[in-house]
């Protein structure tokens, strides 16, 4: 390990903690593509930094695998006023980045000393799947009840808008098991109804409304999975790995077999009456807006596992998704109960019929920001779980930040 003066490596060490932060509040989007995180990183580093009262007007340089701060090499930044200094360089090491802070003690006579450390690009926890319902936009309870089946308690029946402006979340009736979550206070607004138990409104606001950091939601990358669709469709009620073109418009009147991929092109209005076995899952090209593209439910709809053929062997590793639709406007609005298995991703959501929904293992989430994202309407949704422990496994794309990787720290040559 390179000896040298202490109070040279603690300026270092500093220097290394002040990086850290930065880096930390800077979240890579998830349409940024990997080749591009570095590019992006930096320029937003460079944005942050010369603005900031730290380097005093001056610059920082950026290279397509660099980056200095400050630009001068043999320039440094104060940290306090004892003489501790410090300079930092980042470099794009594949799709991570080192950093090395080089400190010094400007009274000092020993050398200056050197830190390094790599930090790597890490998916965003997302909170999202935490709740039955999720929204970006708002979320309306006027009928029926989001519920717990399977024997699972009432709690999990919670309800969630990250709509940023008043009302987010709007309970004029009905029923919500759980509790209601907004990301700021007085965006919620009760006035009947029962939430988590209670109908007190002043309860309901005071217990049962919690005011959370603003969730991330994912980017769909429909695209992915066109691939599996090989068929194409031509009228028929059997519906194997299928795709359907833009502007077919199919009614399904007397049921429908799902069998794998249904993977719907848009624009499209599809409808679908009678019972549907749903064995596989739907996807709805991300595409347009959910005025345009329409999933009209007013059957049965009974989802079970892939069929055991070889045909479906290419899918079996994709899990939690049941509907994946992100500019897609589901109407929910028959009699007949239906069941469906994994996460319910939409654009917007609207339950106006006398069925009862079952939703085993999985959220519903909608994804548009309209003020009426998801409206319960109808009678019954309820969930066994939600999609905490079954997320999508394919298809979504989260935002990223570069967490340091402890392991890799060391003293380094200046």
């Amino acid at each position: 390990m390179p000896g040298g003066d202490r109070s040279a490596l603690t300026a270092a060490e500093s220097g290394m903690d002040f990086v850290r932060y930065q880096l930390a509040l800077i979240k890579v989007p998830p349409t940024v593509p990997v080749d591009q995180t570095f590019d992006y990183l930096a320029s937003h580093l460079q944005d942050a930094l010369e603005a900031s009262p730290n380097l005093g007007g001056r610059k920082v340089t950026v290279s397509s695998r660099s980056v200095s701060v400050p630009a001068n090499p043999d320039d440094y930044i104060k940290l306090d006023n004892s003489g501790s200094e410090f300079h930092a360089t980042l470099e794009k090491v594949d799709a991570n980045v080192r950093v090395k802070t080089t400190g010094r003690f400007i009274s000092a006579v020993a050398s200056d000393r050197a830190v390094q450390m790599d930090y790597q690009r890490t998916q965003v926890n997302t909170t999202i799947y935490n709740y039955a319902v999720t929204a970006q936009g708002g979320v309306v309870m006027q009928k029926g009840s989001v519920g717990a089946a399977g024997g699972a308690p009432s709690s999990i029946a919670s309800v969630m808008s990250a709509k940023g402006s008043a009302p987010a979340i709007r309970v004029n009736g009905g029923t919500i098991g759980g509790d209601l979550s907004v990301i700021s206070n007085g965006f919620a607004s009760v006035t009947g109804g029962s939430v988590g138990g209670s109908t007190i409104v002043p309860d309901i606001i005071a217990k049962h409304t919690h005011v959370i950091d603003p969730p991330d939601f994912p980017y769909v990358d429909t695209n992915y999975f066109r691939q599996y669709a090989v068929n194409t469709y031509s009228d028929g009620s059997i519906l194997k790995n299928m795709r359907i073109p833009a502007n077919t418009n199919p009614k399904f009147t007397g049921g429908a077999t799902i069998q794998g991929i249904l993977y719907i092109e848009s624009p499209n209005t599809v409808e679908f009456r009678g019972d549907v076995n749903l064995a596989g899952f739907i996807v709805f090209e991300n595409k347009n807006t959910p005025s345009v593209n329409i999933i009209d439910m007013r059957g049965n709809f009974s989802q079970t596992p892939l069929p055991l053929d070889s045909d479906f062997d290419s899918l079996r590793a994709i899990s939690g998704i049941s509907v994946l639709a992100p500019t897609t406007r589901m109407v929910i609005s028959g009699s007949v109960d239906s069941y469906l298995l994994g996460n319910v991703i939409l654009g917007t959501f609207s339950n106006g019929g006398s069925a009862d929904w079952t939703i085993d293992k999985g959220s519903v989430v909608a994804m548009d920001q309209y003020s009426d994202a998801a409206v319960f309407n109808g009678k019954t949704v309820k969930f066994t779980a939600t999609g905490q422990y079954n997320m999508p496994s394919a298809g979504l794309r989260y935002s990223s930040y570069f967490k340091p990787q402890g392991s890799t720290y060391d003293e380094v040559k200046p």
